[in-house]
């Protein structure tokens, strides 16, 4: 096999295995990031290692997709299709009767870009403090002067809970507690965190009247996931199905553009779109308990959306050579091959 000059741009995000993302430029040995695998008969999300990144000079070329998203990379750099791997540009270095990007193919990836904009935010914990309050269907039954205990199945739950409030000023304590799993029906350890009652109405009172504002929706979505632990991270189950906490959630998905469905004789809310979808809701909405992906087979959401555009000439002077353990990445959101350049067939993915 030939080799070639493989290398992208170094300002493209690159989506982590932690559902973060950093610059290519600034990755480095032992970086775990997200990759694709063909086990036969489907594609699924795996893990990755990136192995070695290095600074190189080469021609570039610009792939404009037609939801406005970019990928600047060497002619001779691959890019996931719905029709297999494909080069970016022939410009005549590529002897191999191979096949090239071209103007309306279909790229493998996510429906809009994965960026890290997103933190946690003021509004954000408050939502997510109330939303726990409302759904957590552990929660010990409220009596006003008596404490409040947030008894969760997922012990880093009740830690985000107990650090969100004492953020706030709120008079919280943490301790071990025991916990029913009932789909195993088991006991096991997990913390409990205690609250004064009437400091958490207190604070609900002064965070409501920000309930339409999206920091705290986003934080509200969050908690709504994390206050369930079942056992398809795509479906989450609605313990209290109030109307006017429905539409918090479902303005928090559609905000965002995540397509669900909502089954009110169970009170489950599914996000439609599979594990590709599902990482996409985990970089936004940062909920703890982060199911696994690996799993779970990739399904195409809105291809429409990241089709090619236009390929044309630009000039780079940050491009990379990057490899990894599995030969691929996700790049601003697309599935690009590694740096190891030369045809590659989904068998050896």
């Amino acid at each position: 096999m030939n080799r070639y000059f493989d290398c992208i741009d170094g300002n493209m995000d690159v989506l982590l295995y932690d559902n973060t993302t950093k610059k290519v430029r600034d990755l480095k040995s032992g970086d775990l990031v997200y990759s694709v695998r063909y086990d036969g008969e489907d594609l699924k999300y795996t893990k990755g290692t990136v192995l070695e990144i290095n600074k190189k000079r080469s021609k570039a070329v610009k792939i404009l997709l037609t939801d406005g998203r970019t990928l600047i990379c060497s002619p001779e750099h691959q890019w996931l299709t719905l029709s297999g791997w494909q080069f970016s540009s022939d410009n005549g270095s590529i002897k191999e009767n191979v096949i090239f990007l071209e103007e309306g193919r279909k790229m493998f990836g996510f429906s809009k870009s994965i960026d890290d904009k997103y933190r946690e935010t003021r509004q954000y914990m408050a939502g997510y403090l109330i939303s726990m309050e409302i759904y957590a269907r552990n929660l010990s039954s409220l009596k006003r002067g008596e404490y409040a205990d947030y008894v969760l199945e997922n012990a880093a739950v009740a830690n985000r809970v107990y650090q969100y409030l004492t953020y706030f000023d709120v008079n919280a304590t943490i301790s071990d507690a025991f916990a029913h799993d009932k789909y195993t029906n088991e006991y096991f350890k997990t913390k409990k965190v205690s609250v004064p009652y009437k400091d958490l109405l207190k604070f609900s009172e002064k965070f409501k009247k920000h309930k339409d504002e999206p920091e705290f929706v986003r934080g509200f979505v969050a908690g709504v996931y994390d206050s369930d632990t079942t056992v398809d991270p795509n479906l989450k189950t609605i313990t209290s199905p109030k109307k006017e906490y429905l539409e918090l959630l479902s303005k928090g998905m559609e905000q965002y553009e995540f397509e669900y469905s909502y089954n009110s004789e169970r009170m489950e809310v599914s996000l439609i779109g599979g594990a590709t979808e599902l990482i996409r809701f985990y970089t936004i909405f940062n909920p703890v308990a982060k199911g696994n992906v690996e799993n779970l087979s990739i399904r195409n959401r809105r291809l429409d959306n990241i089709s090619v555009e236009s390929i044309s000439e630009v000039k780079s002077d940050d491009l990379y050579e990057v490899t990894t353990t599995t030969r691929n990445f996700i790049v601003n959101g697309i599935a690009s091959h590694d740096c190891i350049a030369g045809p590659i067939e989904m068998e050896n993915l």
